[in-house]
């Protein structure tokens, strides 16, 4: 009934009202709609600010990036999986000469030199395949340039986007001033301004070394304190600079003759020190050796000359050590005591600390003084010694060298001929023994009893391998008219080990004039018999150091009869040196040696008493 009641009443209500409540909500639903809108537009304001503001925010950062690569001392890139440039930063622009733009989408090649771009695309390349971070020091060459620049690279595979193939990123710092400045440190630290030679820190580092190494210990080393006599009047004369570019040209000689054996160092104003290594385990051999090194110091420098012709001369201390038995200190202390003798003495000349050492070097220097004075004083003479056979026929003569000085006396062959090998005195000499044989067979030649001899000569082989020897040989056969089948070269085993194809030529070239050769003293050296068959050979002399312990030593004994046995089938002549009892002839004679030499047939005698029984 309620209800029913109700909408009797509203049916009842005026329309008027109706219409007002209608048009009521309609207004609020307008305003309601345009307050969405406000809100929408207000929200596309503030995400269009959020957004350029985000936009600001990303190109600040960029830029910040960038500055921040293009401020790192060191060069930043991005390549591409095929290697190509895809980012640089300013010092690679710097570095090329280009800009960003013309890099970016080239490859190495159009950068660097072809061999620094294949060893660039090499690493490049291993990275990628690999995935693995590197670090590695490169050296390349830009295009246009010769210098070689040394870079500390890292690099790096760098994935781009998911499931593509990964970039290569890059970080070179570049090296080669820092290396350069290195070296040049080490190089004033280690080595002398002036002449580019070791200084005295250098060469104490060697010498300690040299003194510490167990692989010298046994082997001699020596240093020679070379100190230049009067430099000082150079400098006062003719000022210091020609005083320093005497240092440098004494500082270049030295060097050139030294070559590498040695290591020279400039220790002070006019003061070089060498070292020199591995001089062997007896001492008589290192001094020797040592000797000879300050010998050709010694003329180096005496023949320079200072700027206008001052004579420059030197003084030289010599020390001989072995490993572990001195001291870095020591060694130097005596060479230098060594050096104040040599001063005292007047300079010009060297010492040993050593006084026994001392000793033999001034005997041998004397003796060489005397030898070079030998031949213009007549001083030298020839001996011969008779050559039979079995039948007790002189069949020839060996001419031996002998030197009768008027104070020394008779100066033993093995004293005088090496030290003339040494300082090649030998070839003066060797002439005028060549020359004397000559003549004595050209004398024989016009006498009926003395024609048929031959006359043996032994040949250094300093002698032997002069170019011009062969010539010499020829003018001395044509000017004296010796018969040159009479003339009997011997020769030495180490001599045809010694370049075995020039020593043949020679040798063939003289055969063909007639000379005979024989071969001296077999056995005792390099003993191969393939030369014997190779070379122009006559006769095979054996040596008398087999033949004193013929009859006694069963190993001698069959080493001669081998090379009896040897030399006959290769048609050989063999004549046994030393032969001085009838015993030894017999048994020679019994094993078929028919040629003999030694005091059983007379001793070396001068050519007025050689035939006294003709």
């Amino acid at each position: 009934m309620a209800s029913a009641a109700l909408l009797a009443s509203a049916a009842t209500l005026p329309v008027d009202v109706l219409r007002r409540v209608d048009d009521y909500l309609g207004r609020w639903g307008i305003v309601l709609l345009l307050v969405l809108l406000l809100l929408a537009l207000i929200g596309n304001v503030l995400m269009k600010r959020r957004i350029k503001h985000n936009r600001a925010l990303l190109q600040t950062n960029k830029e910040m990036l960038a500055t921040i690569l293009d401020s790192v001392d060191a060069f930043i890139y991005i390549k591409s999986p095929t290697l190509e440039y895809q980012y640089v930063n300013r010092r690679i622009s710097d570095l090329f000469g280009l800009p960003a733009d013309k890099i970016i989408g080239k490859r190495d090649e159009a950068f660097f030199d072809a061999g620094s771009a294949a060893e660039i695309d090499q690493v490049d390349r291993n990275v990628l395949l690999s995935g693995k971070k590197v670090t590695v020091e490169e050296s390349n060459v830009l295009q246009g340039e010769s210098r070689v620049r040394t870079f500390l690279s890292i690099k790096m595979p760098l994935s781009m986007s998911p499931g593509a193939p990964p970039s290569l990123c890059g970080i070179s710092t570049e090296l080669t001033d820092y290396l350069e400045m290195q070296s040049h440190t080490h190089y004033l630290a280690f080595y002398d301004s002036l002449t580019g030679l070791p200084n005295r820190r250098l060469l104490l580092d060697s010498l300690t070394a040299a003194i510490e190494d167990d692989e010298w210990a046994a082997s001699y080393s020596a240093v020679l304190v070379i100190d230049l006599d009067n430099f000082r009047l150079v400098n006062d004369i003719q000022g210091h600079n020609s005083g320093d570019q005497l240092l440098i040209n004494v500082a270049e000689q030295l060097r050139q003759r030294l070559g590498e054996e040695a290591t020279l160092a400039r220790f002070s104003s006019d003061e070089f020190v060498v070292l020199v290594n591995n001089l062997g385990e007896q001492q008589t051999d290192a001094v020797l050796k040592a000797e000879r090194v300050a010998r050709q110091l010694l003329e180096t420098i005496a023949q320079l000359r200072s700027g206008h012709s001052l004579p420059i001369s030197a003084s030289i201390g010599i020390s001989l050590f072995t490993g572990g038995e001195h001291s870095m200190d020591s060694v130097l202390q005596q060479a230098d005591m060594a050096l104040q003798q040599a001063k005292r003495a007047g300079g010009n000349t060297l010492c040993f600390f050593n006084t026994d050492m001392q000793t033999s070097v001034l005997e041998r220097a004397s003796l060489e003084a005397d030898l070079h004075k030998a031949l213009e004083r007549n001083e030298l003479a020839l001996h011969y010694q008779v050559q039979v056979d079995h039948q007790g026929v002189t069949t020839g003569v060996e001419a031996l060298l002998r030197w009768y000085h008027p104070l020394r006396g008779w100066v033993s062959p093995a004293t005088f001929i090496p030290l003339a090998e040494e300082n090649r005195l030998i070839l003066p000499i060797g002439y005028w023994v060549l020359r004397s044989a000559c003549e004595q067979l050209a004398k024989w030649s016009h006498q009926t009893a003395y024609a048929p001899l031959s006359i043996s000569v032994n040949v250094s082989s300093v002698q032997f391998q002069q170019p011009e020897f062969v010539r010499d040989v020829e003018a001395l056969l044509a000017e004296t008219q010796a018969p040159p089948s009479r003339l009997v070269l011997e020769v030495t085993e180490s001599l045809l080990m010694h370049e075995p194809t020039r020593v043949r030529n020679t040798m063939l070239r003289l055969r063909a004039k007639g000379v005979r050769f024989a071969l001296d003293d077999f056995g005792t050296g390099y003993s191969s018999l393939s030369y014997l068959k190779r070379l122009p050979l006559d006769e095979l002399k054996i040596d008398q150091s087999f033949i004193h312990e013929l009859l006694t030593d069963k190993t001698d004994a069959a080493i001669v009869d081998t090379t009896i046995l040897l030399a006959v089938s290769l048609g050989l002549t063999v004549v046994a040196e030393g032969v001085e009892k009838k015993e030894q002839l017999d048994w020679l004679r019994g094993h078929g040696c028919y040629r003999y030499q030694g005091y059983l047939f007379g001793r070396p005698t001068p050519i007025e008493y050689l035939f006294e029984s003709y």
